[in-house]
């Protein structure tokens, strides 16, 4: 499927995307008077899944054994009954649920406009590259966003909401399918509760209209009804609603309900209003919490129906009272102090009659619309603040301050202009001819949360990723299949949607005997699920390439006998058809092909199969041991006294001259010891011994060819030395459990055999087994030695994951590809001077300074277990995460402004974030202005790998900072945020997009500069031996070696006793360090 029919996913693995795009039927019900319920919703935020990790990392990695009792409740919980009922006769959702099933008429994402002026609709031409970039909502913008320039996005109130058919609140039979059994069963659609029941004496038995994900049909209901063993010819009235449920412990947990109604009209009924009430209720939401006219209008007119039901009375009549205010501003979440909302409505009650009439009401609206924090950068921009901002103010503006390159699209830039100037106007105002147009602070604030001042930098709407594949982070999935915890969760194909519509490019297929002879898909030796394989191919197939269109590849940990194995390799080939790579492309058989030469292709990693032959190995240069051989298969390159160096031209160091052998690792697989003969898992460990490895040597893989032979470009290798031929093999991949790998990269000497291979060849690396709530690790730990697929357990939120979702999210990142720091693909060097008397070499750093303004915060959530009578008591942390260790002489980040909550000794590193906190902004959750500057200064190796954590959270007696899970999150990488004033999205424990929570901030990045600071000691004897080996090897090296760097050929430098090491830094400034230290 091309990109430009992709429907796209928020952060939440969630909601899905359907490729076929939305196939439903049109309603035929007529518009029903616009109501809205008055009560009030109480949301209860999960626990952190964050918090959690940190338990989890402190566990003695021991799998307590379930009883049979135990694991028949194992991953079961019922929602409690005072949960049911805080949500009834909610307003609307405070979350995003972008839905893209078989029904789909919901917004996009379902962004607001909050506080905008009127109700006009923009209709701006948006470059396709904006357009992409806006639509992805789990990465770049606030849900709280103006209208403007998307036309998923309703820019005035909704339609009146849509007819609920009477037969639907009485309710009708359906038969409910699980795999155990069918049941006829009533379900009943709560009007005013929105929510469906089926067993209205227990609570647990229902779910809210505000939760549903996705509604599957037809075909894209047909593995599920092919699973449970649904009739073919009840396949029109089979459908399958997947919908979220709230876990104490655990979070949002997802379930899918699947139902065959009693004919094809009341299919109809169910699926076109469940769809047509879930779009109108985000769409009514946002339109109340943004104000909008209409809106309001409507809120009115519904409060005085209640206070006049069958009344003649006069407009003069209709009155409302502070309590009917307050009751507005509690459904739509504005958790603001009594004091100042009765601020608000004396400032509104010129009367002074302690009730608003619907012109005060109006103005009450007006207050509440204004930000105080907007109009001081108003009053600074404007230079006519009665007049407003000129096109040409607004220009000056956006260069200097925001950043962005008008001159590249100035005409998209002037109809954005225009539009937001148009938008100053009431609709009474006449347009006098030669007006200048202008901007009020109105339409500033509207400009400030709309998709035109998105936070990330857009995909382009071209390009290519033209470094081969070793060359790239890629993003990737570990059990991919399960939607919770790996012990005891469930397996299911909606994992997989969820994963791919957000941008996986990386997913793990778990394969185990079918007691049918077909194969199947679960964690084995747990109490998880499982999952038809066939399925999984063909949901796999079908999603491939709704986020991204390059390369997908399939991870197979294969458990099968030789038999379903072959039932494996038919089924991949007949589910991927022309799509999956086979055989190498006709230019590339010794090399890994780059991204976009497999665009829309399919990838499979497997290990490699049965074979008694000796693998193909390049042979290296004659005399040398070229074990840390790392080439690249471009350009043969010049000989430089001082360049870029390749890996494989490097001297043989002390722990390349023999067959590397790391320290024991006790299984080898996520499994533990495989009680299987037959079990071919991929996930390998670092070899024990040298002794166990060469008696291994020899030992065969129990792949059988027909699987095996599919792992062109991926053939999983059991490690036993990074010098081993196989090594040398031009397409293996080595596949390492955290643990494993931690303990055999403590050595500088190991860090740096791991790095060296990983600029050449493929390395995976996922979580321990012991993780038995699937949390995460620290993905910059493995990011920092060059392993290509960091997998993560998707399913759950934590930091691990937080940190993934950004480093995949601006620009051409959002490929799910991310080209490697150049340190961490090719080495490069400066020598030291020869006359200098030094014994060090020069390693080149970055200097990073930036700042971050957080101005203020819209709308936050209150907390769980916040008392009734309390009110939001927020403050805002930011973070900074680096991949640099902590050292004695590098302290990591040195920050200013604010209060500084690092360690104790202030340094941070990796793993250790530098934090620093704003004040506590008491009693005020709707808009509190904390208006604090923080400076940030870094020196670092990898500057694309920094990362800013924002957290939301709340003191709990309104003086004291704590250590509670927060209420909202935003991470992002540094490389990718935009500058300037940018409204940020905010997202819960679980990944959910708050649908009009946001941060206000605004960020400034410095340019970096280079500095270079001493490297390790070397020996003139060593030094001496680096050069001869060069001169040796430069002109000798194979077609793999790698390319040099542009800058190394171009900026050529001789080193000679008549240069100074100052010069020779100002002739080669883009020539990095020495042998990087590792």
């Amino acid at each position: 499927m091309s990109p430009e029919a992709t429907q796209l996913t928020t952060n939440n693995s969630s909601i899905q995307g359907s490729p076929d795009g939305p196939r439903g039927r049109e309603s035929d019900f007529p518009p029903p008077p616009f109501e809205l319920p008055e009560s009030i919703v109480s949301r209860k935020s999960s626990q952190s899944a964050m918090s959690e990790a940190v338990q989890m990392s402190k566990s003695p990695g021991l799998i307590r054994r379930l009883s049979n009792r135990a694991s028949q409740f194992a991953g079961r919980r019922r929602q409690s009954s005072t949960t049911a009922m805080s949500r009834e006769h909610s307003n609307g959702p405070v979350i995003i649920r972008r839905r893209s099933d078989s029904t789909n008429t919901a917004p996009d994402g379902g962004r607001g406009a909050l506080f905008c002026d009127s109700d006009s609709d923009f209709n701006v031409e948006v470059p396709q590259e904006v357009c992409y970039s806006l639509m992805d909502g789990n990465r770049d913008f606030p849900s709280t966003t103006a209208s403007i320039g998307s036309s998923t996005v309703p820019a005035s109130s909704p339609a009146p909401g849509p007819v609920i058919p009477h037969i639907l609140l009485q309710g009708t039979q359906m038969i409910k399918v699980t795999k155990k059994k069918k049941k006829m069963l009533m379900f009943v659609l709560e009007k005013e509760a929105a929510k469906v029941t089926w067993d209205k004496s227990r609570p647990s038995k229902s779910f809210y209209i505000d939760d549903i994900k996705d509604i599957r049909a037809g075909v894209d209901a047909r593995n599920y009804r092919q699973e449970f063993g649904v009739a073919a010819t009840d396949e029109s009235r089979f459908f399958s609603i997947v919908y979220a449920v709230p876990d104490k412990q655990h979070g949002r947990a997802q379930k899918v309900m699947h139902l065959i109604a009693g004919d094809e009209q009341t299919f109809d009924l169910w699926t076109t209003t469940l769809d047509a009430i879930s779009k109108h209720r985000q769409d009514l939401m946002a339109s109340l919490s943004s104000f909008h006219d209409k809106a309001v209008r409507a809120y009115w007119r519904n409060e005085m129906n209640k206070l006049f039901p069958d009344k003649a009375h006069s407009e003069d009549d209709e009155l409302i009272d502070i309590v009917g205010v307050e009751r507005l501003c509690r459904s739509l979440h504005i958790h603001g102090s009594s004091a100042y909302l009765r601020q608000r409505f004396d400032q509104a009650d010129v009367s002074r009659s302690g009730r608003l009439n619907f012109v005060e009401f109006q103005e009450f609206v007006r207050l509440m619309k204004r930000r105080e924090d907007v109009k001081a950068i108003y009053m600074e921009i404007a230079t006519d603040v009665e007049k407003g901002i000129t096109m040409e103010t607004f220009f000056d503006f956006l260069r200097t301050v925001q950043n962005e390159d008008v001159e590249v699209d100035l005409k998209y830039w002037k109809d954005v202009f225009t539009k937001f100037a148009r938008r100053s106007k009431s609709k009474d105002q006449i347009t006098v001819d030669g007006e200048v147009p202008r901007m009020n602070e109105a339409a500033l604030s509207s400009y400030f949360i709309s998709t035109f001042n998105v936070p990330l930098k857009a995909q382009p709407a071209q390009y290519t990723l033209d470094r081969p594949l070793n060359e790239y982070y890629i993003s990737s999935s570990h059990n991919t299949y399960l939607l919770g915890r790996q012990v005891a969760g469930q397996s299911s194909v909606e994992a997989y949607i969820s994963a791919l519509n957000r941008g996986c490019r990386c997913v793990e297929v778990d394969c185990w005997n079918g007691s049918d002879g077909q194969p199947v898909v679960m964690h084995g030796h747990t109490l998880t699920s499982q999952v038809s394989f066939a399925d999984v191919m063909s949901t796999i197939s079908k999603y491939a390439f709704v986020k991204s269109p390059y390369p997908l590849w399939i991870s197979l940990e294969v458990h099968c006998n030789p038999a379903q194995q072959a039932v494996m390799a038919e089924i991949i080939k007949q589910t991927c058809g022309s799509k999956l790579v086979t055989e190498p492309l006709d230019d590339v058989t010794d090399r890994m092909p780059t991204p976009s030469q497999l665009m829309y292709r399919i990838l499979v990693k497997v290990k490699k199969p049965k074979s008694h032959e000796d693998p193909v190995v390049m042979e290296g240069v004659t005399g040398r041991n070229r074990g840390t051989s790392l080439s690249s298969p471009y350009i043969r390159p010049l000989q430089l006294d001082n360049s870029t160096i390749s890996a494989g031209l490097l001297p043989p160091s002390p722990y390349s001259s023999r067959a590397r052998m790391m320290k024991a690792g006790k299984y080898s697989g996520s499994e533990g010891p495989d009680s299987l003969s037959s079990s071919t898992s991929d996930s390998e460990s670092f070899t024990e011994d040298a002794n166990r490895s060469r008696d291994k040597k020899h030992k065969t893989s129990n792949i059988v060819k027909v699987l095996g032979e599919l792992g062109v470009y991926s053939a999983g290798l059991k490690f036993t030395g990074f010098n081993t031929p196989e090594s040398k093999s031009y397409n293996h991949i080595f596949s390492f459990m955290e643990n494993t790998f931690d303990k055999n990269s403590r050595t500088t000497e190991d860090k740096r055999a791991i790095s060296h291979h990983n600029m050449r060849y493929m390395m995976r690396v996922y979580p321990n087994g012991w993780r038995v709530a699937s949390t995460n690790f620290d993905p910059l730990k493995y990011w920092r030695r060059g392993v290509q697929m960091v997998a993560l357990n998707w399913q759950t939120y934590d930091l691990g994951m937080q940190m993934n979702d950004a480093m995949f999210a601006g620009g051409i990142d959002q490929s799910g590809y991310v080209e490697k720091p150049v340190d961490l693909r090719q080495i490069k060097m400066i020598p030291t001077p020869q006359g200098s008397g030094e014994k060090h070499v020069k390693l080149e750093r970055k200097n990073v300074n930036f700042s971050i303004d957080v101005i203020s915060a819209q709308q936050l959530m209150r907390p769980k277990n916040l008392p009734a009578n309390r009110s939001v008591d927020p403050y805002i942390e930011v973070e900074v995460y680096h991949a640099d260790e902590k050292t004695k002489e590098n302290k990591g980040v040195v920050g200013q402004g604010g209060l500084d909550a690092s360690g104790k000794d202030g340094s941070s590193g990796l793993g250790t974030p530098h934090k620093r906190r704003t004040q506590i902004f008491r009693e005020n959750g709707f808009n509190p202005v904390f208006d604090k500057k923080f400076n940030f200064a870094l020196t670092t190796k990898f500057p694309d790998l920094v990362f800013i954590r924002f957290i939301v959270k709340c003191s709990q007696d309104g003086s004291i900072y704590n250590d509670k899970p927060p209420l909202a999150t935003y991470t992002a990488k540094l490389s990718s945020l935009k500058q300037g004033y940018r409204t940020l999205p905010l997202f819960d424990s679980n990944g959910d997009q708050f649908l009009f929570s946001t941060l206000f901030c605004r960020i400034k990045i410095d340019p970096m500069t280079s500095v270079y600071v001493d490297g390790p000691e070397t020996s003139p004897v060593e030094t001496n031996g680096v050069f001869r080996s060069i001169r040796q090897t430069v002109f000798s090296r194979t077609p793999m070696s790698p390319k040099l760097s542009m800058d190394s050929v171009t900026n050529k430098v001789t080193t000679n006793s008549n240069h100074n090491f100052d010069s020779i830094v100002q002739k080669s400034s883009s020539i990095s360090a020495s042998v990087t230290k590792l």
